[in-house]
């Protein structure tokens, strides 16, 4: 049995249709699955060429931040936890039933930096697609630069800084983060 009441229950799934209601209403190009839970703070910028896809029953913790000028799809069932940013310029692949902590980091992009004469922000930006499989778990505070693939059932360390691919089943720590050993029953 939960320890939350009957009305509270009531009341808490009111105001989750009503938040994701409000968002289909302030960002009609968003698409929200049926039964997400996006809760207070959610700071969403979604520019006029951005697509977001949210798969049913995601769970988008307070105060995350979706910065979305390309391509960010998001599977079933994953759940963010608190103040997560992701960024997308170009796409963002996040898969199915995935578990990101409090903090993670996920951007398609970085600063250029090749004229050291010009100042780093007007040099624009470099871009690569971001795709992470199913089943994977980013544990707090992890940051996923451009460019990467993450194998399903992966799981990556807290406060790792992910800048090489992980295979499908690794399990990877550090800065940057390297595979230390594989899941049981991993493929490979």
């Amino acid at each position: 049995m939960s320890d939350v009441a009957p009305g509270t229950r009531i009341t808490m799934g009111l105001w989750r249709r009503f938040r994701r209601a409000w968002l289909k209403v302030r960002f009609p190009r968003a698409s929200w699955g049926r039964g997400c839970d996006v809760r207070s703070g959610l700071r969403l910028h979604l520019s006029p060429r951005g697509e977001l896809r949210v798969g049913p029953q995601v769970v988008l913790d307070r105060d995350a931040t979706i910065e979305c000028a390309g391509k960010l799809d998001i599977g079933a069932r994953t759940i963010f936890g608190h103040h997560c940013t992701l960024a997308a310029k170009e796409s963002v692949h996040i898969g199915e039933d995935c578990l990101l902590a409090e903090m993670v980091s996920i951007r398609d992009h970085d600063h250029r930096f090749d004229d050291f004469d010009i100042p780093i922000r007007d040099q624009g930006a470099t871009c690569a697609p971001v795709w992470i499989g199913n089943n994977v778990w980013l544990a707090a505070r992890v940051v996923v630069v451009k460019g990467i693939t993450i194998g399903d059932g992966a799981i990556i360390g807290a406060g790792a800084v992910v800048t090489k691919n992980i295979p499908a089943g690794a399990i990877a720590v550090g800065v940057p983060a390297r595979v230390v050993k594989m899941r049981p029953g991993a493929p490979g």
